[in-house]
């Protein structure tokens, strides 16, 4: 058989799509609906689009050649003539419920467009990626759907390795894309373009039905014959069993997931929650140390947190899976039971921090990657902490936070997920993966143990003959005090002039105040005991979405201010071997910015350091001649700037009250 294209290949089409004559063709077919028909909505235009593309599929394959010409000529309806023939080969994707939402005049055009390119006898991965290409951006995740970056899928595969004509299950499958890649996947490690009809399993299920027959389109055109998609509530196991559906469902090698996660949509029928474990409240034992399962069934579960058992439940003992979760999954302490059942059925295998624009614009959720692999046998099931796992860092996905793919310059913009997939197989020389300490068996955010940031601050350090010191270490050495903020109530905004410092008012290592949430004195004197401002304290962002790591320095024209609950304020003392200036100018370094981030738990979409604050690592630098000259520059430049500021508030004529 011919030999397919390399998997490196296939790894870097999706970043060269939008050139490829198959996504123009899909495109244009796109833009020309949405344009030219009476819907708007890209949901009911992208799902008429599979059912024209499934129809395209049967006429490439020469089985409604007479039907279609009857209805190009005007001798019935698309819901009358093409619909019955839908039925028939795709039983799975269609109902008797279903119809074509598009005008026919709008689905004849339809088939124009499509009428140079075959999909029987086009590169069926390059078709796939076109269309997947297209119709992820367009869907919204009102379900908890958040598609996954093509990137990220063909990473997660590349790791969870299916070996061919493996069984591979997503229980939460959208529109197929990492059943596709796997196909994808085995044709390069079989070295054939083509697999026997007699070896193979794609298994996917969707609650969705539109969704479920995006899943059957892109994989009827990927693999055909060679897939099985069932649109049905797979949380249900008893459902699941009842239809029949276990024999193709369970026993799984490997189960690649991202599936829908929130608590809008947490799960409450009790029929759902008592088949599982993670279904029922677990509680703390201390004589144990561990989470114990009681026998009472929540009234209400995360739907990702079902997902993670039944994704356990579908593999055969020795399976693999690599599944997406909000990063509160991994760090929240309420949530530690999960751990404790993990560690009942397998071991983790490695863990891949996303960046948090991975699922942006969709969603500002952070999200990581578990990868973990079911026990042969039960009774190895022994943990013993500190666990060693393979864990890599991505700083960048591929897109900005809007979307983007192209920065300024007009280069792509860079994503980490390509390297870290290619680098997988050998981490003991990898720039991005690195066997890391796992020492509390609750807290599994991957950047928290990455080693190599440790390593490249202890090599920063010897570079600048400097010691290192953690905050915590400082605070005992009476180096540094820290206090926290206060929040005020928007009540009291707009009752005085005195700043209220916000974190969206730090900028450059400045304060630049908004007026409209100033407060009264006597909402000052209220904090000014507890706040203690000086001139010199240091406001740490450790709160928040974006800000956290920015700092800012006070001087004697805003120190008379009231500080947000979202900072830490540092003073430094007259024991330290640093001035205050000293400190902003370490916190500000790359590296240490990049330790804050590490240090950062992300709750659905607001992050925190929290009392890992203290675990911050910092430069105590020599002072060399060289260092000495670079902070005073530092400091004259911000005392001048304050200084010009003082002068230039002189002139602020106050609004007149209405």
């Amino acid at each position: 058989m011919a030999k397919a294209v390399k998997y490196e290949q296939i790894l870097l089409f999706s970043f060269d799509s939008d050139k490829d004559s198959y996504y123009l063709t899909f495109k244009k077919l796109y833009y020309h609906l949405y344009s030219n028909s009476s819907s708007s909505r890209a949901e009911r235009i992208i799902e008429d689009i599979s059912k024209i593309l499934l129809c395209k599929l049967l006429i490439d394959k020469g089985n409604v050649t007479n039907i279609l010409d009857s209805y190009m000529e005007g001798k019935g309806t698309a819901n009358e003539l093409l619909l019955p023939e839908l039925r028939k080969n795709y039983p799975s994707a269609m109902d008797e419920s279903d119809r074509f939402s598009l005008g026919d005049s709008s689905i004849k055009s339809s088939f124009k467009v499509l009428s140079d390119i075959n999909l029987v006898e086009s590169p069926s991965y390059i078709i796939g990626e076109a269309f997947q290409a297209l119709i992820g951006p367009k869907l919204r995740g009102d379900k908890g759907q958040f598609f996954t970056p093509r990137s990220l899928v063909k990473t997660m595969v590349s790791i969870a390795d299916p070996k061919p004509y493996s069984k591979v299950v997503d229980p939460a499958c959208g529109t197929g894309s990492f059943l596709s890649e796997s196909y994808n996947y085995w044709i390069e490690t079989t070295g054939e373009t083509l697999l026997p009809d007699n070896h193979y399993s794609l298994v996917g299920l969707d609650k969705d039905k539109d969704i479920s027959r995006l899943a059957t389109a892109t994989l009827e055109i990927i693999a055909p014959n060679k897939y099985s998609v069932f649109t049905t509530n797979s949380l249900d196991i008893n459902h699941l069993i009842a239809s029949g559906f276990s024999s193709k469902i369970f026993d799984a090698d490997v189960v690649l997931t991202n599936p829908p996660f929130g608590a809008k949509i947490g799960v409450t029928r009790e029929s759902i929650l008592e088949q599982y474990d993670l279904g029922h409240h677990w509680y703390f034992s201390s004589t144990e140390n561990s989470w114990i399962k009681s026998d009472k069934v929540r009234k209400n579960q995360d739907p990702q947190i079902l997902f993670i058992e039944l994704c356990v439940k579908i593999l055969k003992p020795g399976g693999v899976l690599g599944i997406v979760l909000p990063e509160g999954v991994f760090g929240n302490k309420q949530t530690g039971y999960i751990w404790d059942y993990l560690h009942q059925e397998g071991i983790i295998t490695a863990l891949l921090d996303c960046p948090r624009t991975t699922f942006q614009p969709g969603t500002d959720t952070k999200t990581n990657v578990l990868f973990f692999q079911k026990f042969k046998d039960k009774s190895h099931n022994k943990t013993r902490y500190p666990i060693k796992v393979p864990i890599a860092v991505a700083l960048h996905c591929g897109h900005d936070r809007r979307g983007r793919v192209t920065l300024e310059n007009g280069q792509k913009y860079p994503d980490d997920f390509i390297t870290i997939a290619h680098e997988f197989k050998d981490n003991n020389s990898s720039k991005y993966w690195s066997n890391c300490e796992v020492n509390n068996p609750y807290y599994w955010v991957p950047r928290f143990y990455d080693a190599s940031l440790s390593k490249s601050i202890q090599k920063k350090a010897f570079e600048m003959q400097a010691d290192l010191a953690s905050f915590d270490e400082l605070i005992k050495s009476g180096y540094i005090a820290i206090r926290k903020g206060h929040e005020v109530g928007s009540q009291a905004y707009g009752t005085g002039n005195i700043p209220f410092i916000r974190t969206s008012d730090i900028a450059n290592w400045e304060v630049s105040v908004d007026p409209t949430n100033a407060v009264s004195e006597e909402i000052f004197q209220k904090y000014a005991k507890y706040q203690k401002l000086k001139t010199g304290d240091i406001l740490l962002v450790v709160d928040g979405r974006y800000r956290i790591g920015r700092t800012a320095i006070l001087h004697s024209n805003n120190i008379k201010s009231v500080i947000q609950s979202h900072f830490k304020i540092i003073t430094v003392t007259t024991q330290a071997p640093f001035n205050s200036y000293e400190l902003l100018y370490i916190l500000n370094m790359p590296l240490i910015l990049q330790q804050m981030r590490s240090l950062t738990f992300i709750q659905s979409t607001l992050g925190s350091i929290g009392k890992r604050l203290g675990q911050l690592q910092i430069f105590i630098p020599t002072q060399t001649e060289e260092w000495i000259t670079e902070i005073s520059n530092f400091e004259r430049l911000l005392s001048a700037r304050a200084s010009i500021l003082s002068e230039l508030q002189k002139f602020h004529t106050p609004e007149p009250e209405l």
